[in-house]
């Protein structure tokens, strides 16, 4: 196998065979996969097969080197004291963060001494402070091992606090024969173990060395890919110290040479990508834009092409992009919908599920939980009126709060205690709008079954940070999704001939291939032992469809 150099992989997320950037002359297609809808073919344009996924329905909104710019001029704007602003750095962030206290404290690579629980922080070289401290795999949507902290100011039990939380990603590909994240979409335990273990000790360098930072000799190690960081906090020029909204920052892992000081963490588009294209999402008909030194970091999450920050983010953290204002990023870098997403257990790999290794879901319970109760302040979670004129919380806000639900009498799963005085998360709760008669609910018969198998595990994670119109919440909510079947069914009709413009839901191609996968010739279990199997049947049963009859009426 041809190796590959560290700022290949940076730059190429998911490719499991190590075959580095993809010229522009040679646009990448979405793997066909046994079970899963083609939704790619050689005959469609570059900018057709690079934005199937990951971007926003309807139409293209025009995102930019200049937008992200913008954006980031916005949440930190430039100031006499930092004429680039005072958070562009990774170890600025997070001393700003309260992370660390000085940037020298900072290691890129190694392991760390991480103190959790201890507001007003211990800090000392390479400690970090954080409320909360968890290491898995996201095995549903994008397949990264995250590294991920978080923190609050005064503290996370004090009333509207600003909150930051950080990620390292990892890949996983490098670990995993099966061929996840892009030739299936579910990891084997011991693929998981092994990519989380690797991200633990957080190393420097690739599989087999790559000749400038190599692993030690017979070791299986790769380096991180990025740092992504969050912000619940006020405008940065204070004008409103009481209010707080999602802003977001991503910093790309770049080895710069020793001319530059060996390894960066800015916002700044990697040395690899500088001469790439990207999509002009302003002229989809016209040719690639160049990613040119100096550009915001534009990510490519899932092997299929570069899109730009912040848009990228919040397919699934909310909110959509903005057009600019005289070139300006309006409302000081606001995103309206734009906030965290919790830890969810079943869409989750650790190391293992009861080891007694500090990685395990066991041992790390404690601290999803308190992630999540972090997370939870994100939320405006007093009821409101959805269009289908149910009184309710967002699902967001039900969903965190039942899977630490306590109720002495009756069944947990349908408990609506909001104390959260549960110790570990129960991934069986159902939304009120989802049970059924035998449940003191009114759902349909199977309701609460597609919920579990369909909806918690390839909608809700992005479903959860959209409008009350749009979250999920109720199955009447979920039925009332005027394009659902279209996108979540058409592909199947149009497998011999794609929608070249087609962006089908889930809108993450792994989740993508997970949902089509969960047939029953490939059940696939997940980290809690739930069974996800005959999913798109579900869904196609619960709309009142055969197994064949919705693309019979759709040719």
């Amino acid at each position: 196998m041809k190796k590959q150099s560290v700022q290949q992989f940076l730059v190429v997320f998911s490719v499991v065979a190590f075959s580095g950037l993809v010229p522009a002359a040679h646009p990448q297609t979405v793997p066909n996969l046994p079970g899963v809808p083609p939704i790619s073919t050689a005959s469609q344009t570059q900018f057709q097969q690079q934005t199937h996924f990951l971007t926003f329905l309807g139409s293209f909104i025009p995102e930019s080197a200049a937008s992200a710019t913008a954006y980031y001029n916005a949440i930190d704007p430039p100031t006499t004291a930092c004429p680039a602003g005072c958070k562009r750095n990774f170890t600025q962030w997070l001393k700003n963060a309260g992370f660390i206290s000085d940037e020298g404290q900072w290691h890129q690579y190694g392991p760390q001494d991480i103190r959790t629980g201890q507001p007003a922080g211990v800090y000392g070289d390479n400690i970090i402070n954080a409320d909360s401290h968890v290491i898995v795999l996201n095995a549903s949507d994008l397949g990264f091992v995250r590294n991920q902290f978080i923190r609050c100011k005064p503290s996370c039990s004090a009333p509207n606090p600003i909150i930051y939380t950080y990620l390292e990603n990892y890949p996983v590909a490098p670990f995993a024969g099966s061929g996840f994240p892009t030739g299936t979409g579910y990891p084997t335990q011991a693929e998981a173990a092994a990519a989380i273990n690797s991200a633990i000790t957080r190393p420097l360098g690739v599989l087999g060395g790559d000749g400038v930072s190599p692993c030690p000799a017979g070791s299986a190690c790769i380096e991180r890919i990025a740092d992504v960081a969050f912000e619940w906090a006020p405008p940065a020029d204070g004008s409103s110290p009481s209010s707080r909204f999602g802003q977001q920052y991503a910093f790309v892992f770049s080895h710069t040479g020793p001319a530059a000081g060996g390894i960066t963490e800015t916002i700044a588009a990697s040395p690899a990508q500088v001469g790439q294209h990207i999509p002009d999402f302003s002229n989809p008909n016209g040719p690639f834009l160049t990613i040119n030194a100096g550009d915001p970091f534009p990510p490519n999450l899932d092997g299929q092409g570069f899109k730009q920050h912040p848009g990228v983010c919040l397919i699934c953290h909310g909110g959509k992009p903005t057009s600019l204002v005289g070139g300006v990023f309006p409302r000081k870098g606001k995103i309206d919908g734009f906030r965290f997403l919790p830890l969810d257990n079943r869409n989750l790999l650790f190391t293992s599920a009861t080891g007694t290794e500090a990685t395990s879901q066991v041992n790390q319970e404690a601290q999803i939980k308190k992630y999540n109760q972090a997370v939870l302040k994100t939320v405006a979670a007093m009821p409101q009126r959805d269009d289908q004129g149910t009184i309710r919380p967002p699902h967001i806000a039900e969903v965190i709060r039942g899977w630490y639900a306590t109720c002495l009498n009756g069944s947990p799963n349908y408990c609506d205690d909001p104390s959260m005085s549960g110790a570990t998360q129960n991934g069986n709760f159902i939304p009120k709008g989802w049970r059924e008669a035998p449940n003191g609910g009114t759902a349909p018969a199977g309701s609460e079954s597609l919920y579990l198998s369909t909806v918690a595990t390839s909608c809700r994670t992005c479903h959860f940070n959209r409008e009350l119109s749009l979250d999920f919440g109720t199955v009447a909510n979920f039925n009332a999704e005027s394009d659902l079947l279209q996108l979540a069914l058409l592909p199947e009709c149009q497998a011999n001939n794609p929608d070249p413009n087609k962006r089908p839901m889930p809108l993450a191609l792994l989740t993508y291939e997970r949902l089509w996968q969960g047939q029953p010739v490939a059940p696939q279990p997940l980290s809690d032992g739930t069974l996800l199997m005959n999913t798109i049947l579900q869904l196609k049963n619960h709309f009142g469809f055969t197994a064949t009859s919705y693309c019979a009426s759709h040719p």
